[in-house]
C-alpha cells in the first residue's frame, strides 16, 4: 500500500507487517509548536497498522535526526518522558499551557481591509495588566477559499485576566463597524495560527 497520512487513521489492514513514513522531520522544523506532538502521535498512530492479529510488525521513519528525543521517546513507546520534554519546551518559550491565548481574526476579499481592522480593534483594546496583544499579521495560510487572514495574538499568565480583556475588548468591537467586506471572530485557545 502507498499512500497520504489518511492511512493512519484508524484503518484495519489485515497482513499489513511493515509500515514506512517518508520524510517525517518535516514537522520537527514547522513552525508551529504543536507540530511535534502531532508528529508523536501521527507515528505511534501508524505504528499501530502494522503487525495485527499476532503478526510480527516492523516500521521504519526516514529521519535526518535518529537521535531527535521525539524518535527516542517512539522508538522506547515512552510518551510520558515526550510529554514532559513538550512540556518544559513550551513552559521556556511561553507558549500554551504556561500561557492562555486568543485571537481576534479578520479576513477580507484583500488582506488591507482585514489589517485596516485589526489596526482599528487595537486602538480599542483596553488597558489591561499582564495581558500582551501583538501587532496584526496576516496567517502562515493567509489565503483559503479566495479570502484574505489576518489575526492579532492576545496571550496572558492568568485565564482570568484573558478572560476580563477579552469581555471588554468584544463588547468595544461590536459597537464598531468593520469596513465593507471585513468578517472577523474570536478564537480563544487557537490550535492553528
Amino acid at each position: 500500500l502507498v499512500g497520504t497520512q489518511i492511512l493512519a487513521k484508524g484503518h484495519d489492514f489485515p497482513r499489513l507487517t511493515l509500515v514506512a513514513v517518508l520524510n517525517a522531520d518535516a514537522a520537527l522544523l514547522a513552525a508551529d509548536y504543536r507540530a511535534p506532538e502531532r508528529l508523536f502521535a501521527q507515528l505511534h498512530q501508524v505504528s499501530g497498522r502494522a503487525g495485527r492479529d499476532n503478526l510480527p510488525g516492523e516500521v521504519l521513519v526516514q529521519t535526518r535526526y535518529p537521535t531527535h528525543p521525539l524518535y527516542r521517546a517512539l522508538a522506547a513507546n515512552d510518551y510520558a518522558s515526550f510529554a514532559a520534554t513538550q512540556l518544559a519546551e513550551r513552559t521556556n518559550a511561553g507558549f500554551p499551557p504556561a500561557v492562555a491565548e486568543a485571537v481576534i481574526r479578520a479576513e477580507a476579499r484583500t488582506i488591507g481591509p482585514a489589517l485596516e481592522f485589526l489596526r482599528a480593534a487595537l486602538a480599542l483594546a483596553p488597558e489591561a495588566a499582564g495581558v500582551t496583544l501583538y501587532d496584526p499579521v496576516a496567517m502562515s495560510l493567509a489565503r483559503l477559499a479566495e479570502w484574505e487572514r489576518a489575526h492579532v495574538l492576545v496571550q496572558s499568565r492568568s485565564r482570568r485576566a484573558l478572560q476580563a480583556f477579552l469581555t471588554t475588548w468584544i463588547g468595544a468591537l461590536h459597537q464598531v463597524r468593520p469596513p465593507a467586506g471585513v468578517r472577523w471572530h474570536v478564537d480563544v485557545d487557537p490550535i492553528e495560527f
